[in-house]
């Protein structure tokens, strides 16, 4: 079934690999309780290529979606202060009409740290590695990802969720398949996200 949106099973086996590995890496080793959560991200941002005189573009995503290169659903692990955290960014784009089949998958492994976590507003900050895939009826292809924030994040009353600012900047390697050059983004990320 994913293949018929253009998603191949290596692509979703390479990113479960980097989530095990990066949750084994990062995981707490006493006994403290873990927590989970589900959050969104919407983005303003600068975006522009390698190719020399090719300019830029101003991209204002609510919530941020893999048309606009940017992850905006999060599934987040963490300890029990939440100074460490493992995340998944994702978006999924399909459209199918006609027998044409346009699909765009985003996703982002990423390990954030909360300096001073007991406070309720501290700083933050986080890095990470990804994937970009574009598909279309014909052919398919995947560019690897990277990037780097901080920022600040408020926890909400009784430790329920929180809201977070980042300044963020991110880098997508070319796409061969699709003659689209490398592309760097840097902007503000907000988000909110709600602990489980």
């Amino acid at each position: 079934m994913l293949e018929s949106y253009g998603v191949d099973r290596r692509s979703v086996k390479h990113a479960l690999w980097c989530v095990c590995l990066v949750s084994g890496c990062v995981a707490p080793t006493s006994a403290t309780a873990a927590a989970w959560g589900v959050g969104s991200s919407l983005a303003l941002s600068s975006v522009w290529s390698d190719v020399h005189g090719s300019g830029s573009s101003t991209i204002l995503a609510i919530p941020s979606n893999s048309l606009t290169y940017q992850p905006g659903f999060r599934v987040a692990f963490a300890d029990e202060s939440h100074a460490h955290e493992v995340t998944l960014d994702s978006g999924v784009m399909v459209i199918d009409e006609a027998g044409s089949t346009l699909s765009l998958v985003v996703a982002q492994v990423s390990y954030q740290h909360v300096f001073a976590a007991a406070h309720a507003t501290a700083p933050m900050a986080n890095v990470g590695l990804g994937f970009y895939r574009e598909g279309g009826a014909a052919q398919a292809s995947t560019s690897t990802s990277f990037g780097a924030g901080i920022g600040v994040r408020h926890r909400i009353h009784d430790g329920h969720g929180d809201v977070r600012a980042e300044l963020r900047a991110d880098y997508l390697r070319d796409d061969e398949t699709f003659s689209r050059p490398a592309l760097t983004s840097v902007g503000l990320r907000l988000g909110f996200d709600l602990w489980l």
